[in-house]
């Protein structure tokens, strides 16, 4: 690793992944070793070693890798675009093929939405609000929406006219005697109170995550929440802009997370679920009703890139999408999602540091308190994957699972079994002479 600029320049890699299958990866070291993570950023929602997704690589390799998005047709991009706009519940049928990334959704998003505006004859409307504890990812103009630890260290490359209010997370805060609706409605009035001081003739847009992803822990909204926040968007004509990177595309036990909310966003943004990492695409929904006001305004989309709707990146996603697109394939994802929170919960509620498990689909969080929530959950990590090959993402205040969808039940129980036991042991020596030289290891 001589010439390897790493993310962690001081961190030896412990190991080599040498080759995976299913939801397993091997090691150079002769290890097999369960992934609970997805490939640690929840991309690999199918596993590895799907035949028809290879094929279908091979296949479009043989005809052209790539070919101009702006120049020339790709019949697989119009095929995939009409499987993503398929659920007509939420109303979106048109895609823009962005790129390789999510943060690069989130901008072609955010530029999509002060065009449309611009060319509405409303340039003044450049804002954009945002929540607390969000991640929408990692360019300079996206960072400014969220609230990840490390990349608050380019906050001084900010957009300093982006604005957030208050996470949406009944779990911190909704008071004692508020129900769930009370929350809603009050939290959808902090949005609207911020939209007002601000002026909503200066607001393109407001960027959420369906439900609040891998930084804060799959924190679902409270009943309601997102229609109001619609009818608000609409009342000062600011574009709702919905982030499922993490919760798209069959994660959440429906195609679009948003569908459990029941509401059409004017932008919906994929990535990492989209080809299921076996290449790298991400995209942008939106309707008719943006394109036509393009059409009528500056008649092209002020933007785009090299690689965007990548020939051989479409073919993949094409065949991840056939395989998840399925109402069968949808509740099982669902019917698992239900079995692992409530077995986990069983298991470990009676626990003094277990708080709760939450999530939908097979995006789920499990969030701890005690002391040194950060080396807990790292603790959690290590001895999962030194004692038992089960690598799992644990840090902060919690344990995020976003295993394949395609997990065995047997091997989730597996997993249930070997987690709750090691959850207990660690708890039950938790103390300061203990912790205080707990440090990642590899997979952390």
């Amino acid at each position: 690793m001589k010439h390897l600029l790493k993310t962690f320049p001081n961190r030896k890699f412990d190991a080599n992944i040498v080759k995976a299958k299913d939801i397993f990866v091997y090691t150079n070291k002769n290890k097999k070793l369960m992934d609970m993570t997805g490939g640690f950023t929840g991309h690999a929602i199918l596993g590895w070693g799907v035949k028809k997704i290879e094929q279908a690589i091979q296949t479009q390799l043989k005809k052209v890798p790539h070919i101009d998005y702006k120049v020339y047709g790709d019949e697989n991009r119009e095929k995939l675009s009409k499987i993503l706009t398929k659920n007509i519940s939420i109303n979106l049928n048109k895609v823009f093929l962005v790129g390789g990334s999510g943060s690069e959704a989130c901008e072609a998003a955010m530029k999509l939405s002060y065009q449309a505006h611009h060319d509405n004859g409303k340039e003044k409307k450049r804002i954009f609000l945002s929540r607390k504890q969000s991640y929408h990812g990692s360019t300079i103009a996206v960072t400014s929406l969220g609230d990840r630890p490390n990349l608050l260290f380019y906050k001084n490359l900010h957009d300093k006219t982006n604005f957030k209010i208050q996470e949406h997370n009944k779990y911190r805060h909704k008071k004692k005697n508020e129900t769930d609706l009370e929350y809603s409605h009050r939290s959808a009035k902090d949005l609207e109170i911020k939209i007002k001081k601000i002026g909503p003739e200066n607001i393109s847009g407001f960027v959420g995550e369906t439900m609040l992803g891998g930084l804060i822990g799959d924190v679902p909204p409270t009943k309601y929440y997102w229609k109001l926040v619609r009818k608000i968007c609409d009342k000062y004509d600011i574009h709702l802009i919905i982030d499922e990177v993490w919760c798209g595309t069959g994660t959440s036990g429906k195609y679009h997370c948003i569908e459990w909310d029941s509401v059409t966003p004017d932008f919906l943004f994929i990535c990492k679920t989209l080809a299921a990492g076996y290449m790298p695409i991400s995209a942008v929904l939106t309707t008719t009703k943006i394109e036509n006001i393009i059409k009528r305004g500056q008649k092209q989309i002020q933007y785009s890139n090299t690689f965007q709707g990548h020939s051989v990146a479409c073919a993949a996603a094409l065949e991840v999408q056939k395989i998840i697109n399925q109402t069968e394939f949808l509740k099982r994802v669902n019917k698992l999602g239900y079995y692992f929170r409530n077995n986990l919960e069983t298991l470990l509620k009676d626990n003094d540091f277990f708080l709760n498990v939450r999530g939908r689909g097979l995006r789920n969080s499990l969030e701890y308190n005690c002391d040194e929530k950060n080396l807990f959950g790292i603790e959690l990590a290590n001895i999962m994957l030194e004692d038992h090959n089960i690598i799992i993402s644990g840090k902060w205040h919690r344990v995020c699972f976003s295993q394949s969808l395609n997990i065995k039940k047997k091997e989730l129980d597996l997993f249930l079994d070997k987690f709750s036991k090691t959850f207990k042991k660690i708890q039950s020596k938790w103390t300061k002479k203990y912790y205080r030289n707990i440090l990642p290891k590899a997979f952390y």
